[in-house]
């Protein structure tokens, strides 16, 4: 049940702005700007940017030309993502002695502390641990939210950067939250926000008190999954194997030229997803993770966006929403290179059927 477990969420600060300025000393309190060009790193797109150049209106996916227009002395770094890889897996390795570790992306994690907790160890005193160690030894900040689930530890860790701390249990997240407009609540996207909204859902609160049945009817699964988190409930489960590589299928498109149309880029998706349902119901297996696949630069690294239901399924409309939401909240108006689907998480059908009873 959740509320038994206690859940950290590490999400690294500025991460890769804050490598260069880790492995450059000169760097430091400097504002940062990763992106530019490979022939003229005074154009193409921010990519990351430090706090320092955050602070005075810079953000990722801006052109790098509007960005020395807010920021004149900012730096321009390459990006540099074997950089990225070596610092990130520094730090997964040092939050596994901790305790289990579920690695979300590159530069985020969850880290079961329940153990730990039990055995007398404030929650506090571990995250002020782990703040502290990365600074010290790795020249990296990060946030830390803690809660009993995953979605409000992720929640939490929002609430303050950087160097934040945040821990909410069950009635504070509901207190701090539920007055809160849709957008900020964990998987929901603009364009369910703007839907929730012609039915007088506005707030985190409003969702929380909606009746269940009228939101499996306006979202489907995807109304049952926002509807918990806005509740606080969800998966407490960290994955420990979740880096070590689950079975994964997906399915992407490269453009000649970069494509920002949501109706292009989610028809591709259609088609995509209905031949990776297929596969999945030809081997009686369902999908727990669907994840949305881009490159926001030719020849650049590949990025995902991802949701982790609570009932897996390998039906075509339930994930087809989950994509079109995932693109909503993180891509919409951003030129992509590539995109594609990707399912990983995967459980027996008949084991899902059974389990039901």
């Amino acid at each position: 049940m959740p509320g038994n477990r206690t859940i950290a969420l590490i999400d690294m600060n500025a991460f890769y702005a804050s490598c260069h300025q880790a492995e450059d000393p000169s760097l430091r309190n400097q504002p940062v700007i990763v992106g530019g060009s490979p022939t003229n790193k005074y154009k193409g797109m921010v990519i990351a940017a430090s706090y320092e150049a955050k602070n005075k209106g810079v953000y990722t996916t801006m052109s790098v030309y509007e960005a020395l227009k807010k920021v004149p002395d900012a730096i321009i770094v390459a990006r540099n993502h074997p950089l990225y890889a070596s610092y990130s897996s520094k730090i997964m390795e040092f939050l596994r002695l901790i305790g289990p570790t579920e690695v979300a992306s590159v530069d985020e994690a969850y880290v079961d502390l329940t153990e730990r907790v039990k055995k007398g160890t404030s929650p506090y005193t571990i995250a002020t641990y782990i703040q502290r160690t990365l600074w010290k030894k790795l020249h990296l900040g990060c946030s830390i939210g803690i809660s009993d689930t995953k979605c409000t530890a992720k929640m939490a860790a929002d609430v303050k950067k950087p160097f934040g701390y945040v821990h909410l249990e069950r009635l504070q997240f509901c207190s701090y939250f539920h007055p809160q407009k849709l957008s900020k609540l964990h998987g929901c996207g603009k364009k369910t926000e703007e839907k929730l909204n012609k039915y007088g859902i506005h707030t985190i609160g409003d969702l929380a008190q909606s009746d269940p049945m009228q939101m499996k009817l306006i979202l489907g699964l995807r109304g049952e999954v926002l509807r918990n988190n806005a509740l606080g409930i969800g998966s407490d489960i960290v994955d420990a194997d979740r880096e070590k590589g689950d079975k994964t299928i997906g399915k992407e498109k490269t453009f000649s030229q970069p494509t920002s149309d949501a109706d292009q880029l989610l028809g591709i998706a259609r088609p995509m997803i209905e031949l990776l349902c297929r596969r999945l119901q030809e081997k009686e297996l369902r999908a727990s993770t669907i994840a949305i696949v881009y490159k926001i630069e030719r020849g650049g690294a590949s990025h995902s966006k991802s949701l982790t239901l609570s009932d897996s399924t390998s039906e075509p409309d339930k994930v087809y929403t989950i994509v079109e939401d995932l693109y909503d909240r993180h891509l919409v108006d951003i030129p992509l290179w590539l995109f594609g689907v990707r399912l990983s998480n995967f459980e027996d059908a008949n084991y899902v059927q059974l389990r039901l009873f």
